[in-house]
């Protein structure tokens, strides 16, 4: 996730992942060049390999097109939160005066590292900005972002 604006009177964040799509290219590639390799030898095996890329190349695509852009905005007195996925495009709106603040929600694994995601507090609802858990620093960055531009 990044902060793309961050004015006083409107905060957007957007967050299109990347790492798995890289990773997932780099697998079709080598899947392609392996089976390209077989196939000039004459052997009936690069088709599994080919196969192989050809699918990670459609995950390579609906990969691409999965995004969130969440807009604080206090022209209109709305917070936005849009998510572009395989499932389609969907959207939250919430009233900027109802949002208290943002916070992490953490899962804990007993046999991995936690793993995290923003939040927005409405009530006693938590409203997540991604579908996704994050690891890192990320998102407490950007609920720190988020409180600040709200105590403005």
């Amino acid at each position: 996730m990044r902060i793309a604006v961050n004015r006083p009177d409107r905060l957007v964040i957007e967050h299109r992942p990347r790492s798995l799509m890289m990773m997932l290219a780099a697998l079709a590639g080598v899947a392609l060049a392996v089976g390209v390799d077989l196939a000039w030898h004459g052997s009936l095996w690069a088709a599994v390999p080919l196969a192989l890329a050809l699918v990670l190349a459609l995950l390579v695509h609906y990969d691409f097109l999965a995004h969130t852009t969440v807009t604080l905005d206090r022209t209109t007195g709305m917070a936005d939160i849009l998510w572009c996925d395989d499932a389609g495009l969907s959207r939250r709106t919430l009233p900027l005066h109802g949002i208290e603040r943002a916070v992490v929600d953490t899962i804990r694994s007993h046999d991995g590292p936690a793993i995290r995601r923003t939040a927005l507090v409405v009530g006693d609802r938590h409203h997540q900005l991604t579908r996704a858990f994050l690891s890192g620093p990320t998102p407490d960055r950007v609920a720190r972002a988020i409180n600040d531009w709200l105590a403005r």
